[in-house]
């Protein structure tokens, strides 16, 4: 088998780094901590920038027994410091509101919905997959398919009978079909404004769509479609998959928690801010698992509860932006 990089995702929900040489390993999962072991100085230090030290480990404490941890990271060896607020991360559910105007009372109406992607994110692809259901419904995406091959298209007719001529009406039985539909119902969460349209939004991260309606004798368009965005509560949804995904990968290689469930330390609504550091390996090899000259990378995601990083303590220039070198609540990106 090849070599492969080593990219950890650590999260942690109380922004108070530890930094004393007792690095306590039976905090709670919901007050998961995060020490920078000086290797060289035996200790857990929040009082300078990575720079001024030599040989780190990043390690995060379990809720009981070993914390996990990076390897032993040369300092002259990171090339990256990444650091992201959770306003920049945060993820959005796609909006399409159709107003119909005034429809002809004797002609059926087509609304159509095509899905254009699916959700991307990994965590829609476990048992626990209602959990990035944004909308708050506790849905799981409800359809498998290749959704590169094409969109997957959905038809909804109103008959003529129903709307009569009036929007509210042709409004009200569109909705009641969506809300009506098992798949419908699971992909959207929708609005019936009456007069303003219908508004439909998907409920899961990475879900886009477009709709349009025309008379079913095909003899024109009906209504206008706008298109926007709905802002999610919180990033839980991508520290929560990018949590389970990199798993395998934090470092336990030798079942030293197996047969034992792995917690899950992302909460749900919680803000996240990002800590992306990159680091490199010397000739002919160091660090990790990937072969020399490759990069590994370690990801934190850092919160207190609907508080994220940058606006807690660190945004005062203590822990974290001392020791990661940033301001609070302002995007950096540090080349070395």
């Amino acid at each position: 088998m090849a070599p492969q990089n080593l990219n950890q995702v650590f999260v942690i929900n109380d922004p108070a780094m530890y930094d004393t040489t007792t690095f306590a390993n039976t905090a709670a999962v919901t007050a998961s901590k995060l020490g920078v072991w000086d290797v060289d100085n035996s200790t857990y230090d929040d009082d300078a920038a990575l720079t001024t030290k030599k040989r780190i480990q990043i390690v995060q404490t379990m809720p009981s027994g070993n914390p996990i941890a990076t390897p032993i990271i040369d300092v002259a060896n990171i090339v990256r410091i990444n650091y992201k607020e959770w306003t920049s991360v945060i993820p959005t559910r796609a909006t399409q509101t159709i107003d119909f105007g005034s429809p002809t009372s004797t002609k059926d109406v087509m609304l159509r919905i095509a899905l254009r992607t699916a959700p991307t994110a990994y965590a829609n692809y476990y048992q626990d997959g209602t959990a990035v259901d944004l909308s708050g419904g506790g849905y799981e995406f409800p359809l498998l398919g290749n959704f590169s091959a094409g969109r997957m298209i959905f038809n909804i007719e109103v008959a003529a009978s129903v709307h009569g001529g009036s929007e509210t009406a042709l409004v009200t039985a569109a909705y009641n079909a969506i809300i009506g539909n098992k798949t419908f119902n699971a992909l959207f969460a929708a609005t019936d404004s009456g007069s303003s349209g219908l508004v439909l939004t998907a409920r899961h991260y990475g879900v886009e769509f477009d709709i349009t309606s025309q008379y079913s004798d095909k003899s024109g368009a009906v209504g206008t479609v706008t298109a926007s965005r709905t802002n999610a509560t919180s990033n839980y949804a991508i520290a929560l998959s990018d949590e389970k995904a990199q798993r395998a990968r934090y470092g336990n290689f030798n079942r030293m928690y197996f047969p034992y469930n792995f917690p899950t330390f992302a909460q749900s609504g919680y803000k996240y801010d990002v800590i992306e550091v990159q680091y490199k390996h010397d000739w002919p090899s160091s660090t990790g698992i990937a072969r020399a000259g490759e990069l590994n990378t370690v990801k934190i995601y850092v919160g207190a509860s609907s508080t994220a990083l940058a606006y807690a303590a660190e945004a005062t220039g203590t822990d974290f932006a001392t020791v990661f070198d940033y301001t609070g609540g302002t995007d950096k990106e540090q080349v070395f």
